[in-house]
């Protein structure tokens, strides 16, 4: 059972030997909020999200890398049907001590360091790593197989349903009069 919520989350790094080369591993199984998703997927609210993370100090800093596994749901964007299962997430992010990005600012200048993470403190917040990590792994089109037919664009039926000689006589409504005319005369 998830004792932590996920928004807000830290890890605190204090037991994480100075050494370089010197790692830590942690488990934490946390409680999904309503807003962790896109318009087309999203992680169940109040599932767990369970979280393994190893923690590597190194001269310059913190390397941290993590897998996040997450209960998901979303719907098929060719068929609608429901699709629901588990999103492996991993990410590794390397935080920097306020003393290397110094070093490095004066090697580089400000362009080279504007966007390495900085380690402030012993903590590391979770949230934000996770978060752009998970939902920046969703597709963009889910599909409940990868070759789904879809729906018949005329009676809305899944297609893997219908026979395969199903059709629909569609008339271009620009000859729908002529139709008309036709049906008219025969009778």
């Amino acid at each position: 059972m998830a004792d932590r919520q996920f928004n807000g989350a830290i890890l605190d790094i204090r037991t994480l030997p100075a050494e370089p080369n010197q790692e830590r591993s942690f488990h934490l199984d946390l409680v999904a909020p309503q807003d962790l998703g896109t318009v087309v997927m999203e992680v169940v609210p109040g599932s767990v999200v369970s979280v393994d993370i190893t923690v590597r100090s190194l001269v310059e800093g913190v390397l941290f890398e993590g897998r996040a596994d997450s209960q998901v749901r979303s719907e098929c964007v060719r068929c609608l049907e429901p699709i629901e299962g588990v999103e492996t997430t991993e990410v590794s992010q390397m935080f920097f001590t306020p003393e290397a990005i110094a070093r490095m600012r004066e090697e580089h200048g400000e362009e080279g360091v504007e966007d390495l993470e900085v380690l402030e403190g012993d903590e590391i917040e979770l949230e934000p790593i996770f978060r752009d990590a998970i939902v920046t792994s969703f597709p963009f089109q889910p599909l409940c197989k990868a070759d789904c037919k879809g729906l018949c664009d005329v009676c809305g039926k899944k297609w893997e349903d219908l026979p395969s000689d199903h059709m629909h006589e569609v008339i271009d409504p620009r000859f729908a009069k002529l139709a008309a005319l036709l049906e008219q005369d025969q009778k």
